[in-house]
Order: C-alpha cells, then structure tokens, then sequence
C-alpha cells in the first residue's frame, strides 16, 4: 500500500480529455436540449422511417442503458414513424436486422452495436444506399457512420495514461531515469478496445523510450483481450511472476475486468512491491476496490441522454446541416475525490465497516448532524491505557 500512497500523493485530480465535436461534462451528464430549441416538427416526418438497432434484449430493455423505450417514444412523438429490432447480444443476427432495414428504405438507422465487425458490412452497404447512420453507445470505425452519440471511451483511456504519466513522473525532471514494469488486461467488449487503445495511444511514447516495459510481452489488443480476466491473471503470474518479480504497474479497462484480475492477483502475486492498478467504467466492485486501498484510480462513466441528442441529429440531418459527434465525458475517481464524487453524489455509500453498497445513505454525510458532535483527538492508544487505569 506504501507504494500506492507514494504516487498517490503527487497526484493531481486529472479530468477526462475532452475530444473535437459536441462534448457533455459531468458523471450525470444529460446532454439534453430543450424543445424551444429544436425545429417543429414538419408534414414529412411521418414519411421518413428511422430504423433501431438495439444490442440489447426487448424483455429486459437493457439497451442504452435502459433508454430504448424512451428513444423510441421520442421519435414517434416528433413524427417519426419507427422499426426497432434487438439483437440479443449476437452481432450476426444485428448485421441480418441491419440488412432487413435498408430493404425496408430506412432513411436513418441509429445503431448500438454488438460487435462492430460483424456489422460492417452492413453498415457500408448502408452508407452505398444513401442511408444516415448514428452509432449510439459505442463509436464504429466505418466511414458510412454520419455521427455518434455516446461515452467518450477512448478518452477514458487517455486519462489512464495521463494519470499514470503524472504518478510515475515519466514527463519530469528524472525522466528516463527510471523504468517500471507494466502489464495489460482489457475486456474483449467494443467498450474495452476503446479504453485500450486511447490509454496506449499515449503509452507507447514512454514504451519505446524504455520507461515502461511489459515483461509478458503481451501489448496488442488481441494479447489481453478476454472475457476471462481472471484466466487471464493467472497466466500472466503463473508465467512471468512465479519467482517474485515485481510488477509496477496494472492497467485494466472495465469494472469486471478490473475485478476479476485484482481477486487472482492479490490470491497469486508473490512481488513486493505493488504495483499501481488503475481501472475504467467503475461499477460496484471497482468503487470497493478503491475504497480498500487496492486501486489507484477508476473512471466514473458518464449519463447520457440519448433519446434528446439523437432527436437532435437526426433534425440536423434532415435540414442539409452537420450531424455533429456528441461525446460524453466522464470523470477521474482516485481515493483523494472518491467520497465527493460517489459518495457525497447519492451514488454509492461506505459503511463504517467499509463496505460499499449502491445508492445513498438512509443520511447522506451531510445530514447525520456531525459537526455538533465533539471529537477527542486522542495521541496515542497508550493515552487511553493510562486513562483507563486512573479511572479505576
């Protein structure tokens, strides 16, 4: 923990970068525009069909994060008529209900994708028909995509980077003078390539001079993705830290992930010193993690809401203007601003046995009536031996 501590305190709470196009700020960030604003609603809306792509499953509405139900209200409403399909987390079976879209002449397709390849060729197919296509949730990297709407992951993993960059001093006055150790596991999600690729996109600068190093070799993408972070873990100590090599550094790139590769790991490391783990996408068990002391640093991933910014688009489309990205950012979580940023802000609650439970306190911190409770300070524990044993 003393080397945790050590970084930590050079530490300066760092914001996610924010990248080009219409940004949102904030853990509950909305994102929203109010009707005045927007055009009304034309004779020709209920001419133009506007197909859903969901990820997601009807029965559980899970699909942008529970927001499909309200998207598509949205729609209608404006005039809109509606096709909505879900994919049930099958990327084969989204491609051939993307293919049915574009034989049903749907002007615009707003997509959450599965899996961004089995798509593809859909999406240009798509594109070659002359349809707009917003990608909700996660960006696709296919040129027929008109703009996107979602979670900045990319910049997510940015901040990773620069957060590390601050801690380890890999830009100061001793730059170059010392080399720590890294290691990477990311989630196989669209998510987590995102994550990853923006964290290395910074790293690989400190990984060519020689100022980190990954002793597993193991650095692209393809190397440390998994849906099995924990399988992952092992092999990595198992092969490369059985003897009691020290490991500096842990990146990973979502709260399972993160997770599961911390249990293995503090159950396996036989190192001493350890290592600076840093996470994304925090959930429940990375805000415990944080909370014991054992990761440095999360992101929080920030609201959005999807049903106004695609109206919006959609609108900007239709009157022959610029469909801009409209790119949520997040914010950096370390244990310096984690009881502001999660605790103070209803999202999660620290008992005072340490355990963290989602949602606020029956009292939030501020309302338990504390300051009128006086606290003795006491120097030492043998302050109090003494003052017991007088007292008898």
């Amino acid at each position: 923990m003393n080397h945790i501590k050590r970084f930590c305190a050079a530490f300066l709470t760092l914001g996610l970068l924010a990248f080009t196009g219409c940004t949102v700020q904030g853990s509950a960030a909305s994102g929203s525009v109010s009707d005045s604003t927007l055009p009304e609603t034309d004779s020709t809306a209920s001419m133009t069909l506007i197909g859903i792509a969901l990820a997601g499953g009807a029965e559980g509405n899970d699909s942008l994060d529970g927001q499909a139900a309200e998207l598509q209200t949205t729609l209608q409403n404006a005039g809109f008529s509606v096709e909505v399909a879900y994919a049930e987390e099958n990327g084969d079976t989204q491609s051939r209900q993307l293919n049915a879209m574009i034989e049903d002449e749907c002007a615009i397709l707003i997509v959450e994708a599965v899996d961004a390849d089995a798509i593809d060729d859909a999406l240009t197919a798509a594109g070659q028909a002359g349809i707009a296509i917003l990608a909700c949730g996660t960006s696709l990297d296919n040129g027929a995509v008109t703009c996107y709407v979602g979670t900045d992951y990319a910049a997510m993993g940015a901040a990773q980077a620069a957060y590390l960059v601050e801690v380890l001093g890999l830009d100061g006055e001793d730059a170059g003078s010392d080399s720590y150790t890294l290691e990477l596991v990311a989630g196989d999600t669209a998510a987590d390539r995102l994550i990853f690729e923006g964290a290395m996109e910074v790293l690989n600068e400190y990984l060519t001079s020689g100022q980190l190093t990954i002793p597993s070799g193991r650095q692209s993408y393809e190397d440390v993705a998994t849906a099995d972070a924990a399988d992952r873990m092992e092999d990595l100590l198992t092969t490369y830290y059985s003897g009691g090599e020290n490991l500096d550094v842990l990146l990973t790139t979502s709260n399972e992930t993160c997770s599961a590769a911390l249990t293995v790991f503090n159950d396996s490391y036989k190192g001493s010193v350890y290592p600076i783990v840093v996470g994304a996408q925090c959930g429940l068990e990375s805000v415990q993690w944080l909370s014991d002391g054992y990761l440095a640093m999360t992101t929080l991933t920030p609201e959005v809401s999807y049903a106004d910014q695609v109206l919006t688009q959609i609108r900007q489309i239709r009157n022959g203007e610029t469909a801009e990205d409209c790119l949520a950012t997040g914010e950096v979580v370390t244990a310096d601003n984690f009881l502001e940023v999660l605790v103070d802000s209803g999202l999660y609650s620290v008992s005072l046995t340490g355990e963290v439970t989602e949602g606020a306190s029956e009292e939030s911190r501020d309302d338990t009536g504390t300051e009128d409770v006086p606290v003795v300070d006491y120097e030492a524990e043998d302050d109090l031996e003494g003052d017991s044993s007088e007292a008898q």
